[in-house]
């Protein structure tokens, strides 16, 4: 495992991992069931680990030497898995398929099959609220963004980034190539818990059929409890 220490202001250290990333998540609560006092808070990267601390409780050259002891020591780390898979009902219909399918010389059907097919891991949640990175994607499908970023992509839109698909959970300005759109909500400031995923959950899409993207709306607004219908926890299934 190859990695670089770097100090963050003066109250973080961040553990950037070098070539492949290893598991992010067993690696962070590997570390804090380890970490000495002090340390207030562990966040997980794609490909990065970032620790604060309290100073003066703590400092940068106190923290960096318990994790030079301890990073060698993570192989024994449990792998975290995730007992949740989610499945979001999807409407593929972005404004992209067509140009991705003349880019790798393929059908729109191929290209939505082989996304729809896919199961994929929640990395990590960043870059807006709930906003869940997925690891996945088959290679035929990678496709760099967009040279010139939209100024909107509405909340829901599901897209491709590089290696990795995404779905959008607010309306704001984006860059992903757009494939089609989930009338379920990922994220929502008015629930006690606004976040749909979490990191480490298995992820799938479902094509339907734009008159199965209303139903969902409706059923959504008329507040029945339609989790139950996207989650499930693999014990109980």
């Amino acid at each position: 495992m190859n990695y670089m220490l770097q100090p963050l202001g003066d109250q973080a250290i961040r553990i950037e991992f070098l070539n492949e990333a290893p598991a992010i998540r067993s690696i962070c609560s590997f570390l804090s069931d380890h970490l000495f006092d002090g340390v207030v808070d562990i966040v997980p990267g794609l490909s990065s680990i970032t620790i604060f601390y309290d100073y003066p409780t703590t400092n940068y050259f106190l923290v960096k030497k318990q994790l030079l002891a301890l990073l060698p020591k993570v192989s024994t780390a449990p792998t975290l898995t995730s007992s949740r898979t989610v499945i979001l009902p999807t409407l593929y219909d972005g404004p992209d398929l067509s140009r991705m399918a003349h880019l790798h010389k393929t059908t729109i059907d191929s290209i939505i099959k082989t996304h729809a097919s896919g199961t994929y891991e929640v990395t990590m949640l960043g870059f807006l609220p709930g906003f869940p990175y997925l690891n996945g994607l088959p290679a035929t499908l990678e496709t760099p963004r967009l040279t010139t970023p939209r100024g909107k992509v509405e909340a829901g839109a599901v897209g491709i980034g590089g290696d990795q698909t995404g779905v959008y959970p607010i309306a704001s300005p984006g860059g992903w190539n757009l494939i089609g759109r989930t009338p379920i909500p990922i994220f929502s400031h008015e629930d006690p818990d606004p976040f749909l995923l979490q990191a480490g959950d298995r992820l799938r899409f479902s094509q339907i059929k734009e008159q199965e993207f209303i139903e969902w709306q409706e059923k959504i607004k008329r507040h029945q409890e339609w989790k139950k219908e996207v989650i499930f926890n693999d014990e109980n299934d």
